[in-house]
């Protein structure tokens, strides 16, 4: 994670000056900038505190119990997007919502629940806490929903090119992960000259570093231009393509399990666009602004009707 951080702030920093340079950018490096771009800090940090605590759930939850559970980070995104971004979600949505969670469950768990018992048990973990693992994968899944708001709420408040925002966020990150990497590997090694931070690294591992770092700058994208709800069913539907791409690449098997799984998700993401007739106007403003502050609006999650389209209608004849 630490070398994909990286990667993003050199890209980020390319994309504003290739995309979003304009005037007097060198104002964007200014004492005043800095001191506003400390609001992201808070995103990067939680976003490191969340990968550690994941890994506590992982060690201390069997795989089909984690893989159910850190699903609940769909319901918290839309949760944190009704707190934050003062967003209206109807009953449909949000039963959607949790029906896209179980799909999402169901396919991560359908190679655990199609194992047998004696492969599923194998790898002699020792003993599990499940509370534990529990409360790390509920805070994990937490703060997963309120840092994608809040990284909304930056990138559609806030006065700064988007790819400059990412920057900072990912140089944030950097910095926070290069402490409690080196705090590890010195208290684990002994001295800070002990260690190898490239050891073991080969060509696939750049590879990997390089995918991570461009999907972590298209959730950027996405979250400037949709929403963060949008950005999880995203997630889901990677989830999908990953086990269609496993079967024409690795000629795994496909269970029933992963077809039902599908239909769940379709029909929830159906049912979360579909708005019934004459519920559009009720909640087609929620999203134009945020803190009374006038964005430009995202992916429509109340129906297709809004903003200048209904004045536009109210106007006609």
């Amino acid at each position: 994670m630490l070398f994909a951080e990286m990667v993003k702030v050199v890209a980020s920093v390319i994309l504003f000056f290739l995309f979003e340079r304009e005037g007097k950018w060198w104002q964007y490096f200014g004492p005043s900038a800095f001191r506003r771009s400390l609001k992201l800090w808070p995103v990067a940090f939680s976003f490191a505190l969340q990968n550690q605590l994941l890994f506590v759930a992982v060690h201390n939850l069997t795989p089909p119990v984690f893989q159910a559970l850190a699903q609940l980070k769909i319901l918290s995104a839309g949760i944190f997007s009704v707190l934050l971004l003062s967003k209206k979600l109807s009953q449909v949505q949000w039963t959607a919502l949790i029906l896209l969670a179980c799909g999402a469950a169901l396919v991560q768990m359908e190679g655990q629940l199609c194992a047998a018992p004696e492969e599923s048990e194998a790898g002699g973990r020792g003993k599990l806490d499940a509370v534990k693992g529990f409360l790390a994968c509920l805070a994990s899944s937490s703060l997963s929903g309120l840092g994608g708001c809040y990284t909304e709420l930056m990138l559609k408040t806030e006065k700064l090119p988007m790819w400059l925002q990412s920057a900072q966020v990912a140089f944030a990150s950097t910095v926070i992960l290069s402490s409690m990497i080196t705090l590890d590997r010195t208290a684990a090694d002994g001295g800070p000259d002990s260690f190898d931070m490239l050891d073991g690294f080969i060509a696939l591992t750049w590879v990997v570093i390089a995918v991570i770092s461009l999907g972590g700058l298209v959730v950027v994208a996405v979250l400037r231009y949709a929403d963060n709800v949008l950005k999880g069913m995203s997630m889901v539907f990677a989830l999908l393509l990953s086990g269609v791409a496993s079967v024409m690449f690795f000629a795994t098997h496909i269970g029933s399990v992963f077809c039902v799984s599908a239909v769940i998700i379709c029909c929830s993401v159906f049912l979360y666009q579909h708005t019934p007739p004459g519920a559009g106007q009720s909640t087609g403003g929620s999203v134009a602004q945020i803190d009374g502050k006038k964005i430009d609006p995202p992916l429509s999650t109340s129906g297709p009707h809004g903003g200048d389209s209904d004045r536009a209608g109210r106007e006609s004849p």
